[in-house]
């Protein structure tokens, strides 16, 4: 049962939407099965879900496990899981830009792992060369018309979106088409860009065309042409340099994703770090702007400063070493000569001795680095790879009246193919020591394509290149060593064609092959002794080889006499021997093997010894104590050799991505666990170590690593790599199975790592309380003492200066509303200071279109959607401030040895952290900072580490709001003044009265009875009257 085949889908602006069944490969894939298999599985509580990842990014999303009913159908009709993810929920971006295309992979039920298929999904929205019109389209008609006239076929993929790749037909006119599946559907647009390259195009044809991350680089008979930054399109392709003999330029490019670039790559060499060479010419000619600048790839010369003829044939940056590669021919002897790079120019020194090739027949035509690792490749008709940048090479192929002309890498399977001037295909896996041929094409005109997901196809046939027999036509004599492993011996051929052929047929090419499907070539050994034999090859047995038991010969005795030459023998025996009997090897356990070469009589036939010193002369061997192979020729070759089965299974322990990136800061430790584990192999090995670390650059970063074989007869390797050195760059690092078979899924796993700040690392501020965002947009939250913990800011609010309250002289508005007046606003510079953001040129706080997020943030970007500040009581004293550094492992306490600087954004100096000065800070976090507050409502802080133990710029912003303050200046400072001076002046009279002896209570007394006495006499006169 399985999900689907391989798919490749695309990303729109909206949203992806996904119907996902179940077919049985042993049923036909009706509407009928597909409602029982969706009913079983999703009745068990089981449904699909898709995970999308890239080398930074994976995600998990899961169909609905309900039945639902669509339209006027009932569930019963449902056959599909659907799910419909939002764009957002995989990515915000929609800028034009290199980015990493996804794979995706659908299982039932994540974790599970089963029914699994893979696919990828490409964003269209963003790809950049997909957002250009580059010429004429044109018509399947028009394209079926010009196919007698192709010479030749390019193909370049983009570097971060393998599906996505132009292919350049090679003929009178400028033809390309582009696909954004792989060439797997038929979706290829043609275009015609004669027109646009030139307006009298009379002799242009294609000579190569490179697609870089940002470029589209086309190389004519009539100069070379360069896109404008495909970033930005402008359908305008520039001529940059005319050529008088496109025979002798050439263009070379180093392939790498700048999906995730940092400063330092890509930007040391114009366009993207290629480079143009023509023979014999130092100096461009007619290079227009902007590309005027031209270094010379020739190292300096060498011999003491002799002339010496020298051509480049190839000549590539190191990316993680920063040097120059020259693949240089020297009077017909070819060498590799690796410099540094200072100032976009090459050293007078070289970097490593200059390595040249100790064969002089070898004729190198190219070299090229295995993208995304450090493995670099020379070929011609040989073979020779490196994997430390250009030091030391080792012979992988040797070919015979062949050269290879052409290569195609993949990142993601890490194959490598190669093919040939004559058609011949091979197969290689990076860092594997290792090849295979597969196949010769029968075409003239073909190119080998590589998709994202790593499948090969001959373009444009979409046909499949598979696995062929390289065994070869001659006879082989085995010699048991013991019951594991056997030796097979390749004779001088007898008869055939291959008799004249005195030249072992033994490569390194059948290393880690599988010889009639029982035994596994470990080594191949040429020698010259014993004189009969050219070559042989160690065999693990995986299954015993098969003798010809039904041979009548078996029943007999064997006896054996010594001929006149040294090294054979005489096989003797009654009735043994017939003419059918010669390339039949004699197998004797614990002595030599014998080969019989020539049958003398059927009593006596001669026989070579696989080991002379072994040969156990003159003794008569009874029925059972030999026994007859036959790996010869002349009854019809009955052996092939072919690539072995996958017998080691990698796991890698860490959850990794293909191809991962990861970033090391400075002090920042990671570690890796692979293990590998044997499956049907000859024998236990417990001695041997079946992984191997290759590292890019080994200056930049400490690597330790230990290994071990556990109880599971699994072997597991543990490294950790640490950034102790404060420099940028980057370093891959390549695990290895070095035993591991070309069919292997994984025989090699590639993990990029870069010295600098994560871009998903960050700084973020813990707040003293924990208040939800639902409660900071709508609530009012108190605490468990009635404390308001927010406070809403006035309209158009700006904070306090050192001149006073009333005197806000920041630009910062907050709670911004454009339609009302500015608050405080009395002064001259508070009238001159002020600028909105979000609602600059707005009419209504409407139409600043703040968001959530934009209103929860604290950053003084988007003050002008800040209604809400931390409101604290006055006064603030002993403040903690913590902070925790976010990672994509999640998040870590912000202490030492950090240092921060804490700032605040509207200048206002009344606060201090403890220990240091008013207005500014610099401390080392141990555990937490420790403000104090002199003043009153809004202070914006900004706290950022500073540079020299981190790589990153880290920083972040909060706010408090101190409420309750009392009276501000000069109010508090006048009723107090008030105060004492009233004190003091009744404290002064009261001296006074004291010193003179003035006693104010008896004149006061005195005062009073006077006027009670006249108020009596006044009384008793009215009385009288009265009475009268």
């Amino acid at each position: 049962i399985n999900l689907t085949t391989e798919l490749h889908s695309v990303l729109s602006c909206v949203s992806m939407k996904i119907s996902c069944h179940l077919y049985n490969e042993n049923q036909k894939d009706t509407l009928e099965n597909r409602k029982k298999l969706l009913l079983l599985y999703t009745s068990a509580g089981l449904a699909p879900s898709i995970q999308i990842f890239n080398s930074t990014y994976s995600g998990v999303f899961y169909f609905r496990m309900k039945l639902v009913t669509f339209c006027s159908f009932s569930m019963h009709n449902q056959s599909t899981w659907t799910i419909d993810i939002p764009r957002r929920n995989i990515t915000y971006n929609t800028d034009i830009a290199p980015i990493e295309e996804w794979f995706v992979r659908f299982t039932m039920h994540y974790g599970l792992n089963t029914f699994t298929t893979e696919g990828t999904l490409l964003d269209v929205l963003r790809e950049p060369l997909l957002q250009w019109l580059l010429g004429k389209p044109m018509q399947s008609a028009e394209i079926n018309a010009l196919i007698p006239d192709v010479i030749n076929i390019t193909v370049s993929k983009c570097p971060c979106a393998n599906d996505v790749a132009i292919i350049a037909l090679i003929c009178n006119d400028t033809v390309h088409g582009i696909t954004i599946s792989g060439f797997i559907s038929r979706d290829t647009t043609w275009f015609n860009m004669t027109d646009s390259l030139c307006k009298d195009c009379a002799g242009l044809s294609l000579v190569n065309i490179i697609l870089t991350n940002n470029h589209l680089i086309i190389l004519t008979t009539l100069g070379l042409f360069i896109s404008q930054d495909l970033r930005y399109p402008t359908e305008r392709i520039l001529n940059v340099c005319e050529f008088d003999d496109y025979f002798s330029a050439n263009i070379w490019y180093n392939v790498q994703c700048l999906a995730n670039k940092e400063n330092y790559e890509g930007e040391k060499f114009r366009f993207e770090n290629f480079y143009i060479y023509e023979m014999g010419r130092e100096k461009r000619k007619k290079c227009n702007d902007p590309y005027t600048e031209w270094y010379s790839c020739l190292p300096y010369r060498f011999h003491g400063g002799k002339t010496l003829s020298r051509r480049v044939v190839t000549f590539l940056i190191d990316y993680q070493q920063n040097t120059g590669i020259g693949l240089i021919t020297v009077q017909n002897k070819a060498m590799v000569s690796v410099h540094k790079i200072t100032d976009h120019k090459l050293n007078r020194q070289t970097k490593f001795p200059v390595f040249w090739f100790p064969d002089p027949m070898f004729l190198p035509f190219g070299m090229f680095f295995h993208p995304g690792s450090h493995f670099l490749y020379v070929y011609g008709n040989q073979v020779w790879f490196s994997d430390d940048g250009g030091n030391t090479f080792m012979l992988l192929i040797t070919l015979e009246n062949e050269t290879i002309i052409k290569t195609n890498m993949c990142v993601y399977s890490q194959s490598i193919t190669f093919v040939t001037d004559k058609g011949s295909i091979f197969f290689a896996k990076a860092g594997l020591e290792r090849y295979a041929r597969l196949t010769t094409s029968r075409y003239n005109v073909f190119n080998l394509y590589y998709d994202h997901l790593g499948s090969l196809n001959i373009i444009a046939l979409n046909e499949s290149v598979s696995d062929n027999d390289i065994g070869f036509d001659g006879p082989l004599s085995p010699q048991y060593i013991t019951e594991q492993q056997i030796l097979f011996f390749e004779h001088i051929p007898l008869n055939g064609k291959s008799r004249n052929i005195q030249k072992s047929r033994f490569y390194d090419l059948h290393k880690g092959k599988v010889s009639i499907g029982s035994g596994t070539i470990v080594d191949v050994f040429h020698h010259e002794y014993p004189p009969q034999y050219l070559s042989s090859v160690i065999v693990d047995i995986l299954k015993k080889f098969p003798f010809e038991s039904e041979n009548g010969i078996l029943a007999n005795s064997l006896s054996i006499l010594k001929a006149s030459n040294t090294t054979s023998a005489l096989l003797s025996g009654a009735n043994l021997f017939k003419p059918s009997d010669v390339e039949k090897s004699v197998v004797i356990p614990g002595l030599s093997s014998f080969m019989i070469v020539k049958i003398l009589d059927n009593r006596t036939a001669l026989a070579d010894a696989t080991m002379p010193d072994r040969v156990p002369f003159n003794k008569n061997f009874t029925s059972g104590m030999w026994f007859v192979y036959d790996f010869g020729t002349k009854n019809g070759r009955k052996w092939k050799i072919t690539v072995d089965s996958c017998r080691y299974w990698v796991r890698e322990l860490d959850n990794l991505p293909p191809n991962a990136i990861k970033y090391l800061d400075l002090t920042k430790t990671y570690n890796f666990r692979f293990r590998v584990t044997p499956i049907n192999t000859a024998y236990p090995i417990f001695h041997l170590p079946l992984m191997k670390l290759v590292v890019g650059n080994p200056s930049l970063f400490i690597v330790k690593t230990k290994d071990y074989w556990d109880d599971t007869d699994s072997y597991t390797m543990e490294f950790s790599v640490t950034n102790t050195f404060y420099k940028q760059g980057k370093s891959s690092i390549a695990v290895v199975v070095k035993k591991a078979s070309l069919v292997c899924d994984v025989s090699t796993i590639v993990i990029t790592l870069k010295s600098g700040c994560s871009y998903s690392k960050s700084m973020h501020y813990i707040s003293p309380v924990s208040i939800s965002a639902q409660s900071w947009l709508h609530g009012d939250p108190i605490d468990q003492y009635g404390f308001k913990l927010l406070k809403q800011l006035p309209v158009n609010y700006r904070p306090p200066s050192k001149l006073g309250i009333a005197v806000p002289l920041t630009d910062n508005f907050y709670n911004a509303d454009p339609s009302k007046p500015r608050m405080r606003d009395y002064f001259a510079g508070s009238k001159t200071s002020g600028a909105y953001k979000q609602c600059a040129n707005k009419s209504t706080r409407a139409e600043c279109n703040c968001s959530d997020n934009e209103k929860l943030s604290f950053f003084v970007a988007f003050s002008d959607c800040k209604e809400k500040a931390l409101r604290m009581k006055y006064p603030v004293t002993k403040l903690p401030v913590h902070f925790r550094v976010g990672s994509e492992n999640g998040y870590t306490p912000l202490v030492s040895p950090f240092l921060v600087t804490v700032t605040e954004v509207n200048h206002r100096t009344n606060w201090e952290v403890a220990g240091m000065d008013e207005g500014f800070a610099e401390k080392c976090i141990n555990a937490a900072i420790v403000l104090f507050s002199q003043g009153s409502e809004l202070f914006h802080f900004r706290v950022a580490t500073i540079p020299g133990v981190s790589f990153c710029n880290l920083h972040d912003e909060f706010q408090i709001y101190v409420d309750d303050a009392p009276l501000a200046f000069p109010g508090q400072y006048l009723v107090s003044t008030v105060t004492a001076v009233l004190v003091g002046g009744i404290i002064f009279v009261a001296f006074m009265m004291q010193m003179y002896e003035i006693n104010v209570w008896n004149k006061v007394k005195n005062k009073m009875r006077k006027k009670n006495k006249v108020s009596a006499s006044e009384t008793s006169a009215a009385v009288a009257s009265t009475s009268s």
